[in-house]
């Protein structure tokens, strides 16, 4: 997995692009997905990199010129909150040369997630949800079956996601539903 940019280069971008409070959640969800990472053997550097730039396209108007470079569904034209995703996927190409296909998946992943992830994708999800900064009713929840079992930790944050959108009476995207319809079997 070859970079342009250091850790700390890649920090100091985000400090200059993202408001605070998102560049705090931005480092908290790096520590726990390296965390999650060392609990359940997956690469660390990759952990450390996709939790780095997961909201790398979360400010918008300073995302504006990769716009060029994404294709929305028409759900996702529809859930503005989503764009991000598909951003910061793109980001981490063009500004930081990030060529690994399994953290660029876990970049577009960590909102939606889909029928088909893999740890990499789960530990992303599960550390945008439950990083120490979030203190929403069930996170501890969250963070304890993410301890015993990934998959499990996974649902706990997918139900979490699911259950807050529809009590904003918001679209849920299909990829979220399909991917709770597999992974509660």
């Amino acid at each position: 997995m070859s970079i342009k940019y250091t850790e700390n280069e890649i920090k100091k971008y985000l400090k200059q692009n993202l408001p605070p409070g998102k560049y705090r959640h931005t480092l908290g969800v790096t520590a726990m997905s390296l965390d999650l990472a060392k609990r359940y053997g997956v690469d660390l550097k990759k952990a450390v990199l996709a939790g780095l730039l997961h909201d790398a396209g979360k400010d918008l108007n300073r995302s504006k010129k990769y716009f060029k470079y994404i294709k929305l569904d028409p759900f996702e034209k529809k859930i503005r909150p989503l764009w991000h995703n598909k951003l910061g996927a793109v980001i981490a190409v063009k500004v930081f040369g990030v060529k690994d296909k399994a953290v660029l998946s876990a970049i577009r992943k960590h909102s939606t997630a889909d029928n088909n992830m893999s740890a990499l994708d789960k530990i992303i999800y599960i550390a945008d949800s439950a990083e120490k900064n979030r203190k929403f009713k069930g996170v501890d929840g969250i963070r304890r079956a993410a301890k015993k079992d990934l998959t499990l930790g996974f649902v706990a944050a997918l139900a979490k996601k699911i259950n807050y959108v529809l009590e904003g009476g918001k679209t849920i995207h299909p990829k979220s539903i399909s991917a709770w319809n597999r992974y509660i079997r």
